[in-house]
């Protein structure tokens, strides 16, 4: 067995990560924005409503970010221990962002599966908030799903060996006829990460969240 190969499947008894099982998934549903709201307007309903979710009991909440004046930052984000969630503007694309951090279990297609049912829930909603009804409108076929711990999942051939076969695990629940397009990450210096485009799949958030 290869070192990358080791790291990869969580062959290092020492790594409390792959001890515990890989948790760290940064997701993304992409949408588009209303253009009469723009990235500011978005942002300041999006913090009024988090400024409410914050002061709820039983998610572990720590902290609410604001980004929105970072260009192609990460917007808003609400913090908790176990994820962050909230509207992302990498690459002047806006998303629904989700990254898990712990409290993940089973295979590794059941913590992916786990951690995009959190995006889908989160999501649904935060888009059900009256504020939001006419503002954020999801691709509900454009995804982005990054593993990210460079470590245990290096961007090569052996982590792809891994992951690619829980990616398709999991998309094959979300996607029906045809098969979803999955493109990997093609620069090898980025997070081992891949961009999928499907069409057959659900009509709102809610039901993408029912199929995992």
């Amino acid at each position: 067995m290869t070192e990358d190969s080791k790291t990869a499947t969580g062959g290092d008894p020492a790594n409390p990560v792959e001890r515990q099982g890989f948790q760290k998934f940064d997701l993304r549903l992409f949408a588009d924005v209303a253009p009469d709201l723009g990235m500011d307007g978005i942002s300041n309903r999006i913090l009024e409503i988090f400024g409410r979710w914050r002061l709820e009991e039983g998610e572990e909440l720590m902290d609410l970010a604001d980004y929105a004046h970072v260009p192609e930052g990460p917007g808003v984000l609400l913090i908790g221990h176990r994820w962050q969630f909230g509207v992302d503007w990498a690459n002047s694309k806006p998303s629904l962002f989700y990254s898990s951090r712990k409290g993940l279990s089973g295979d590794l297609s059941e913590r992916l599966g786990q951690a995009l049912s959190g995006l889908f829930q989160k999501s649904a909603r935060l888009l059900g908030e009256d504020s939001m009804a006419t503002g954020l409108t999801p691709q509900l076929g454009e995804l982005e799903i990054a593993f990210n711990d460079r470590l245990s999942f290096p961007n090569n051939p052996a982590s792809d060996k891994v992951a690619r076969p829980a990616v398709d695990a999991v998309l094959a629940k979300l996607y029906v006829s045809p098969a979803p397009t999955v493109v990997p990450e093609a620069d090898k210096g980025r997070r081992l990460a891949y961009r999928v485009s499907a069409t057959g799949g659900a009509q709102t958030v809610e039901e993408l969240g029912q199929r995992i």
